[in-house]
C-alpha cells in the first residue's frame, strides 16, 4: 500500500502547484479526518513552502473551545453543520494568518454521539441534527471567498467516512482555487 493513495497524490500535487503559483499558503482545521488532511498535504515534497498547518480539534469541547466559541455558543451547539465548518475556517485563518483555511467536521460513525448532553443542555446528537452518518461539512476561509457546503459518503464505517472525509475536503478545496484562479483570468 502506498501513501498517499493516488487519487490523493494528484489532488495534493494541484493543490501544491496553484498555491505555489500564486504565492500563496494554506492552513487546515480538522475534527472528523483525525490528521488524514494534513497529513495527505505534507506528503507533496517541500509542502513546508505553501502549508502552513492546521489543527486537530477532535474532542467537542477542544473543537469548540480552541475555535474561538464562547460559553454560550458552546451551551446551544447542535452538532457538525456547514455554519460550524465556516467558523471553524475562519477563526483558524483569523489565528494562523494563512491565505486560505480549509476546515472539516462531520460524523464519521459508527454513530452521530457527540456527547452533547455533556455540554448543551441535555441536547443529544440525534435531537441536534437531522445529518446521517457518513455527512461531512467542508469550509474554506480565503481573502475573498469564504464558503461551505456538505457531502455524504452514504457508509457508516469510521475508517472508510474519515479517508473519504479527507479526499472530499481535498476536491473541494481544490474546485474552490480553480474558481478562484478562473476569475483571476477573466
Amino acid at each position: 500500500m502506498s501513501f498517499p493513495p493516488e487519487e490523493i497524490e494528484v489532488l495534493v500535487t494541484k493543490i501544491a502547484a496553484i498555491l505555489r503559483d500564486r504565492n500563496e499558503t494554506l492552513a487546515i482545521s480538522e475534527a472528523a479526518c483525525g490528521g488524514l488532511l494534513s497529513a495527505y498535504i505534507v506528503t507533496v515534497p517541500g509542502a513546508s513552502n505553501f502549508y502552513i498547518g492546521g489543527k486537530l480539534v477532535y474532542s467537542l469541547k477542544q473543537r469548540l473551545k480552541l475555535s474561538g466559541w464562547t460559553d454560550d455558543e458552546i451551551s446551544n451547539y447542535m452538532g457538525p453543520s456547514e455554519q460550524v465548518a465556516l467558523k471553524l475556517a475562519r477563526t483558524t485563518k483569523y489565528e494562523l494568518g494563512s491565505t486560505y483555511v480549509l476546515s472539516e467536521t462531520g460524523f464519521a460513525g459508527p454513530s452521530k454521539d457527540l456527547h452533547l448532553s455533556e455540554n448543551t443542555n441535555g441536547k443529544s446528537a440525534d435531537q441536534a441534527t437531522d445529518a446521517e452518518v457518513g455527512t461531512v461539512y467542508l469550509g474554506l476561509s480565503g481573502p475573498k471567498v469564504q464558503v461551505s457546503t456538505s457531502r455524504k459518503t452514504s457508509s457508516e464505517v469510521r475508517a472508510f467516512n474519515m479517508a473519504e472525509f479527507a479526499k472530499l475536503g481535498l476536491q473541494f478545496l481544490l474546485e474552490q482555487l480553480e474558481k478562484i484562479e478562473k476569475v483571476k483570468e477573466n
